[in-house]
């Protein structure tokens, strides 16, 4: 007797877990303009690690497509800058995420 309510208990545990999975959902990351801003302060500071970069590079913004529009761009940069090591990319990569940062900080021209 005691071996079915532990089996019952169990089961009903086990259903009303998945139930609670099921309604939650799968988590969603957004990166947002703000940490795009952030990642590139870092970076030019020589603070970004490389992992920090890859996993953004890595990941497409497919609900934003002016923020995919900025991370493609910053995928080709690294495709022809990136070096690794403490700054991740050369002089000329440096400038031209600079830029970026300075274009994605200015107050929108619509």
């Amino acid at each position: 007797m005691g071996f079915l309510i532990t089996l019952f208990l169990t089961l009903l545990l086990v259903v009303v877990v998945l139930c609670v999975f099921m309604r939650l959902g799968t988590p969603t990351y957004r990166i947002g303009k703000v940490n795009i801003i952030r990642l590139l302060e870092l970076v030019l500071a020589g603070q970004a690690s490389q992992s920090d970069w890859d996993v953004f590079i890595g990941m497409p913004l497919r609900y934003d497509p002016e923020l995919e529009a900025i991370r493609e761009l910053c995928e080709d940069i690294s495709e022809r800058e990136f070096i690794g090591g403490r700054s991740l990319f050369t002089a000329q990569g440096l400038k031209e995420l600079a830029e970026l940062l300075s274009e994605l900080k200015s107050p929108a021209d619509n």
